[in-house]
């Protein structure tokens, strides 16, 4: 079954699947453990995104901001990667 949320273009593809990806080893993780994985990975893409198509790395500080701002949304892990992304466009 198609994933309705998943990001057609990137750089935000990619990160929520780099996302996704990390979020499907959750069990048997604490959440500390799962959250940090979790940030990681979405900071591991975004920089390789950022490399790959000429934009600004985000900084940590942008990752966990912009999964704050995603947090509590049915489609969390896209709005989470969208603005990773648009910080990733700003100068």
């Amino acid at each position: 079954m198609p994933d309705i949320f998943r990001p057609r273009h990137d750089p935000a593809r990619s990160i929520y699947d780099a996302f996704q990806s990390e979020a499907d080893k959750r069990k048997g993780r604490t959440v500390e453990e799962w959250m940090t994985a979790e940030r990681e990975a979405v900071f591991r893409e975004a920089t390789h995104q950022a490399q790959k198509l000429g934009l600004r790395p985000p900084t940590i500080a942008e990752i966990i901001s912009a999964e704050n701002y995603a947090s509590g949304s049915a489609d969390y892990g896209a709005k989470w990667a969208y603005g990773v992304a648009e910080a990733m466009r700003r100068q």
